[in-house]
């Protein structure tokens, strides 16, 4: 490839240097002819040679060039063409001593120049007839071609009326020509060829201009230097176009020179007006300007039309912009999911009503991550679009509903005071009372409330939502689908929580837990011990299984205190074994570690790797688990006591899990709750059938 595009460079340079030296030839051989006998011979035939040099390079472009430029550049061959053989024509009367006609085969060879020429300029401009600024462009063209025109005639075209004639002719045919390439310059952007090609038809026009003054032409004059140099030139430009594409390689000309060509019909109009001043007005000059009056009129219509189009289009754009500005400014403090006010917008309007008593609620959906992971984001999504639906349409007077997370709402309700609130609270969770339909099926939804009060609870906003937050948070706790009044004990709650679990997280890794482990005995002997998890914190001093266990919980530190457990529990078991004490140890475990994936997996690697029997560990699942997932937990219960471990069932009787359910479980000991041992009095019930395991004192290790 680098090859190839090295000999096209080649290529060019030699395509390029062949045009300049048969220009540079004609210009050496009209200066070193002189007077010499054969004059018209030598520099007519090295006018005809430079010719037809432009005529092979532009018909090598149009032969190779690019498949989209090949129709354009054959149209400019074919021009240049007829203008070589009209040349030789000419040329021909010349050397055979005959008198030039004055209109025959020759003058319609150039005339069909002027046509190819002015139709390929045509198709350069690419104009679109329609537009207001193309009719602009074209009268200003109209009027520089009628000024020039008229300027030529006044001031140059006299004497001779025949001669003076023909080139009138060829003045209007070349003015007609500097109208269409005007037009291609004022394009808004133009190519470098078009550049080229407009400028050779200047030289033309030039050497136009020249034989019209003189009125005779002969050989090797000034006009032959203007006549080849300009034809050069637009095959210059043809030759750099042929391997673009339909646009072309644009440029943008300068400002000052996008000025001129915009202020250059005016000038001409000037001209025109010194003419009428300076020299006796003929017929044909004050025709002259009177039609270049009647086309500045026009255009100044133009220009008027162009101003009402411009000021119509601002006036759209400042509208469209307003709404833009209107929209943007809506969606940055507005959810685009509900259309609901964001954080920044609620907490404006909730500062707003602070002037006086409110009450604001903070909503958290119970279960919504539960949807989103069995039905997908898109469901939960028209889910909540549905649930603010109810809650609108539930909305007391005056009230802002916002959503601030992914299913947090918040609401502010200004003028409330504790009955209102709480009446307006109980009348949103109602509004979440009947299922809600979605994806074929019926979706039980509902929803958690906290309230604040102000300013009782706080006169910031950071306080309230805060409090408000925090009883949320109690009402989800104390079983979900309930509204909660703050109170500071509240507060002092959550801030325990808090405490304890920046203090868990620290102890895990601090080793500040220990197991006790409660014996179980069955008559005189020693049967099995219960692990029992301790915690002695540096700061805070013993905290009671009963603080601290449901704080996991929630925060999930569950999960690896769990794991530390069964671990120490399993070590301490194996420990006792290899001294000769089979000894069983019992284990409890959450709800939400039995739940893992890697629960069962782990329990047996735990066996293998400390080679520990599997019937000297017992592991307690609540009855929580059962209601959960009654199917889940039997396959993994089954899998547990096919490899040896021994399974009980703890707390049995406080969710109401059904006796039938249970019998179906393989558990080896059922532990009932303290209810089931109490009658309605207050008095002991008789012991059930199956065993029940009472508490003993617990003893450590060795």
């Amino acid at each position: 490839m680098t090859i190839h595009a090295a000999n096209v460079r080649i290529y060019e340079k030699r395509t390029e240097t062949a045009l300049l030296a048969a220009v540079a030839l004609h210009a050496a051989l009209v200066l070193a002819a002189g007077h010499l006998p054969g004059r018209a011979w030598i520099t007519g035939g090295a006018y005809l040679l430079g010719l037809l040099t432009c005529v092979l390079v532009t018909a090598g472009a149009a032969r190779g060039g690019h498949p989209a430029q090949r129709p354009l550049l054959r149209r400019f061959t074919l021009a240049l063409g007829a203008l070589l053989l009209g040349d030789a024509i000419t040329l021909s009367f010349e050397l055979r001593g005959l008198p030039i006609p004055a209109l025959g085969v020759a003058d319609t060879l150039y005339g069909a120049y002027y046509l190819l020429m002015a139709w390929g300029l045509l198709k350069l401009t690419r104009l679109r007839l329609r537009s207001l600024r193309t009719i602009a462009m074209i009268l200003d063209s109209l009027i520089v071609m009628v000024i020039l025109g008229t300027l030529c005639w006044t001031f140059l075209l006299t004497g001779n009326v025949p001669l003076h004639a023909a080139g009138a002719v060829y003045m209007t045919l070349d003015l007609a020509l500097i109208a269409v390439g005007l037009l291609a310059l004022r394009q808004q952007r133009l190519s470098v060829p078009v550049a080229l090609i407009c400028a050779g038809l200047a030289l033309i026009v030039g050497g136009d201009l020249h034989y019209a003054v003189l009125g005779s032409y002969a050989s090797g004059d000034r006009a032959d230097f203007l006549y080849l140099w300009g034809t050069a030139l637009q095959a210059l430009g043809l030759w750099q176009r042929r391997e673009q594409s339909v646009r072309g390689v644009q440029w943008r000309p300068p400002r000052p020179v996008r000025v001129w060509l915009a202020a250059f019909p005016y000038l001409a109009g000037g001209l025109t007006c010194a003419a009428l001043l300076l020299a006796r007005p003929t017929p044909v000059t004050l025709w002259g300007a009177a039609l270049t009056f009647l086309l500045v009129l026009i255009r100044q219509s133009t220009v008027l039309e162009e101003n009402r189009l411009l000021a119509r289009k601002l006036r759209h754009s400042a509208a469209e912009l307003e709404r833009r500005g209107a929209r943007l400014r809506h969606q940055a403090r507005h959810d685009t999911l509900t259309g609901l006010p964001n954080r920044s917008e609620f907490e404006d309007q909730l500062r707003a009503a602070l002037s006086g008593p409110a009450a604001v609620m903070f909503i958290d959906l119970d279960g919504f991550k539960d949807v989103n992971d069995t039905f997908g984001h898109p469901v939960g999504d028209e889910l909540l679009r549905l649930v603010t639906a109810r809650l609108q349409a539930h909305l007391p007077a005056r009230a802002t509903l916002a959503r601030v997370g992914g299913d947090e709402f918040t609401l502010v309700l200004p003028g409330a005071d504790e009955r209102q609130a709480m009446h307006a609270a109980r009348q949103l969770l109602g509004s979440l009372r009947d299922p809600v339909p979605l994806v074929g099926l019926s979706l039980q939804v509902s929803a958690s409330i906290g309230v604040s009060l102000a300013p009782r609870d706080g006169t910031d906003v950071t306080t309230l939502q805060r409090r408000a937050d925090t009883a949320m948070y109690h009402a989800k706790r104390s079983g979900r689908q309930q509204v909660q009044l703050f109170t500071p004990s509240l507060d002092e709650q959550r801030r325990e929580r808090l405490i304890l679990e920046a203090a868990l997280r620290r102890a895990l890794t601090g080793d500040e837990f220990t197991l006790h482990y409660q014996p179980q005995l069955r008559g005189p002997h020693l049967e099995s011990v219960e692990a029992l998890l301790r915690w002695t914190a540096p700061d805070l001093g013993t905290v009671t299984p009963g603080r601290f266990i449901p704080v996991a919980e929630q925060c999930g530190l569950i999960l690896p205190l769990g794991r530390w457990v069964r671990e120490r529990a399993c070590e301490q078991a194996a420990a006792w074994h290899r001294q000769g004490r089979a000894l069983r140890v019992a284990v409890n475990v959450s709800p939400l570690e039995f739940a893992q994936p890697d629960f069962v997996p782990h329990v047996q690697d735990l066996l293998a790797r400390l080679d520990l029997p599997a019937h000297l560990l017992e592991l307690e699942v609540t009855e929580g688990v059962l209601v959960q997932d009654l199917t889940g937990t039997a396959a993994k219960l089954r899998e547990l006591r096919a490899a040896g471990v021994r399974i009980s069932v703890d707390d049995f009787g406080v969710q109401h899990a059904s006796l039938s359910a249970l019998m179906a479980l393989p558990a080896d000991v059922l532990k009932l709750d303290r209810s089931f041992l109490t009658g309605p009095g207050g008095g002991a019930r008789p012991p059930p059938d199956r065993r029940c395991c009472a508490p003993c004192t617990p003893w450590a290790a060795n």
